[in-house]
């Protein structure tokens, strides 16, 4: 995880450091692997934090009550949430045969 000159240099600066190796090496696996699941899940991050594939800010989505990619049970979730996303998103043909966007279908007055 670490490498043997960051080790040293950690070191002079703080002599226990080989006693918290371990932690921090588990740390940054835990943090890798949160990474991978996220990342695999299509979420996306910056300086700002992690971002759902729906361009929602993870402080947003916890606000909402949403599990994370991280969390037990999160692909259930995700795919009946994202299979209602679509359909709410879907192009819907009218009548007439030509396909239009539902929100932007007008009704004559």
């Amino acid at each position: 995880m670490t490498d043997p000159a960051f080790n040293l240099a950690q070191f002079e600066q703080r002599p226990n450091w080989y006693q918290h190796l371990d932690a921090v090496e588990n740390a940054i696996a835990a943090e890798d692997e949160l990474y991978r699941i996220r990342w695999r899940a299509g979420w996306t991050c910056d300086e700002g934090g992690w971002y759902a594939p729906d361009c929602t800010h993870e402080y947003d989505w916890i606000l909402c009550g949403y599990p994370f990619p991280e969390d037990l049970g999160y692909q259930e979730w995700a795919d009946a949430f994202w299979h209602y996303e679509r359909l709410d998103s879907e192009q819907h043909a009218d009548p007439t045969g030509s396909s239009v966007n539902a929100e932007s279908h007008s009704h004559p007055e």
